[in-house]
């Protein structure tokens, strides 16, 4: 909806809705690549006298990717509206969040691990899954097969990497 002031007019070089898929580089904007862009046109050049509201949709448009905000990176869809006028551009930009409901996968191994120092330490981890959603429960066992050095403490981490480039 374009809302003027009583009494104004706008005049305008056309009026257009953009659907935008982004992937911006936080670090360095030279390297953001936009891998979605659909443009409906809707108004031609003229005036607005009165507030006008406009229906459009972008039918059956594939988001191949999920909405992401990293530390790195972020990828992000939106909407823009853009009145193109001889003096400058107005523009109001809406985002919105995609998310890819997966389907469960069909085999979902445990993973059991092994790791130590050989002769002093022989730890054994063992996970109920491979594949967890995010409001999972991580459950699984850590167990101390062989302890012949002293130790003050056992920690287990979960830690997301974030890699930006090609491959």
């Amino acid at each position: 909806m374009i809302n003027l002031n009583k009494g104004k007019k706008l005049d305008h070089l056309g009026i257009r809705v953009e659907l935008v898929g982004v992937i911006e580089n936080l670090y360095d904007k030279n390297q953001n690549s936009i891998f979605l862009q659909l443009v409906r046109d809707l108004e031609p050049p003229g005036a607005l006298t009165d507030n006008v509201t406009y229906d459009f949709s972008f039918n059956r448009v594939e988001k191949q990717f999920e909405s992401y905000n990293g530390i790195v990176v972020r990828l992000r869809y939106f909407i823009n509206v853009v009145i193109n006028r001889n003096y400058n551009r107005i523009t109001k930009e809406e985002e919105f969040i995609v998310q890819n409901l997966g389907v469960e996968p069909e085999v979902n191994v445990p993973i059991k691990m092994e790791v130590g120092i050989e002769e002093c330490l022989h730890i054994e981890f063992e996970f109920t899954h491979s594949s967890f959603h995010l409001k999972d429960c991580i459950l699984g066992k850590v167990s101390f097969n062989l302890v012949r050095i002293k130790i003050k403490l056992m920690e287990l981490s979960i830690i997301r990497k974030e890699t930006v480039g090609s491959g």
